[in-house]
């Protein structure tokens, strides 16, 4: 189960750098280079050998590769003195064949099809993630594929929430980046984006529902069924001194 979940976040970042044509795959690793968005701007894949993670910090402190990188735990890179441990996620998967809560689709939840829209996911995804999500990405995406479907949380015009549904190739769905704004923190705006997306994962029969939980987020995954699996690592590659 641990692979599905992993293999759902890496397919998603290679479709979206298929899309704008900035994925790189070599037999060690593969990279999203985007320009003007930190995500999914990052080292990913990376084969677990030494002459891997060599080749992947090299390059990276040339300037040739990005200096973000996701790997899978366990890992050795927190006493490695070239790498800053950014933050750390839980793998988790929920079975939708045996779910069993009850879900509620909220109408504040809106798909994201237009470019007022997909600014607004850009921003609130930005604001509530601390780093850049570019709004032409996101439009881009919203305009080239049915398997990538962003949607936001709205209360009188104002964007508080947003989240990401990807079917995978492998007939599960991820959920990715569902955040809120600290403004909107504590009213159960997550509660009500995972329930939609899991809605939107259920009409299109899917498998399983996989995602990455951070620390606040993964009680609110366990009370709605998730389970528990290994986790991911992001860091950041150091200049060399």
């Amino acid at each position: 189960m641990n692979e599905k979940i992993i293999n759902n976040l890496y397919e998603l970042w290679e479709q979206i750098g298929n899309l704008t044509n900035k994925l790189s795959k070599t037999e060690n690793y593969s990279t999203v280079s985007m320009d003007d968005s930190d995500w999914p701007n990052r080292i990913f894949n990376l084969k677990n050998n030494t002459h891997a993670l060599e080749e992947a910090l090299r390059l990276s402190q040339e300037g040739k590769l990005p200096e973000i990188i996701a790997i899978t735990k366990p890992n050795d890179l927190r006493s490695n003195p070239n790498f800053k441990f950014l933050f750390g996620q839980k793998n988790m998967a929920l079975n939708l064949q045996s779910k069993t809560n009850e879900l509620f689709a909220n109408p504040n939840i809106k798909r994201v099809k237009t470019k007022k829209k997909s600014i607004d996911f850009a921003r609130t995804a930005s604001e509530s993630f601390g780093y850049r999500v570019d709004s032409n990405l996101i439009y881009n995406i919203v305009n080239h594929t049915e398997t990538i479907r962003l949607f936001i949380y709205q209360e009188k015009s104002e964007c508080l929430g947003c989240g990401i549904v990807f079917f995978d190739s492998n007939n599960n769905a991820g959920l990715h980046m569902i955040g809120t704004l600290s403004k909107g923190r504590g009213n159960g705006i997550g509660k009500s984006m995972t329930e939609r997306l899991l809605i939107e994962a259920e009409k299109n029969n899917m498998n399983f529902c996989v995602l990455h939980a951070s620390l606040m987020g993964e009680s609110i995954y366990r009370k709605l069924g998730f389970e528990p699996y290994q986790g991911i690592e992001t860091y950041k590659i150091l200049k060399k001194q």
